[in-house]
């Protein structure tokens, strides 16, 4: 990986932190609701930059670091309602 795309990954990391915060906060969605909507916004990302070729790859590594924090969070949430149903 080039460093242009680890600064894109980086930067969609944090682009998915943001949206997942959002998410969760602003429209109370539960963690494991709002890291599935993280991920389906990377899905989304990584769609619409394939037709651009070679500039769409770099800028779909971006789109891999929102999925990348989206898996994450997804999860974390279903480890919490597991957690959650065991009580």
């Amino acid at each position: 990986m080039g460093p242009e795309q680890q600064l894109l990954f980086f930067a969609g990391l944090f682009g998915g932190i943001v949206f997942f915060v959002t998410v969760f906060l602003i429209f109370k969605r539960s963690i494991k609701d709002s890291g599935l909507a993280t991920i389906v916004l990377g899905a989304i990302g990584i769609f619409f930059c394939l037709p651009f070729g070679f500039t769409g790859m770099a800028y779909s590594f971006g789109a891999v670091g929102i999925i990348a924090t989206g898996v994450i969070t997804f999860i974390i949430g279903l480890a919490n309602t597991k957690q959650i149903n065991r009580k």
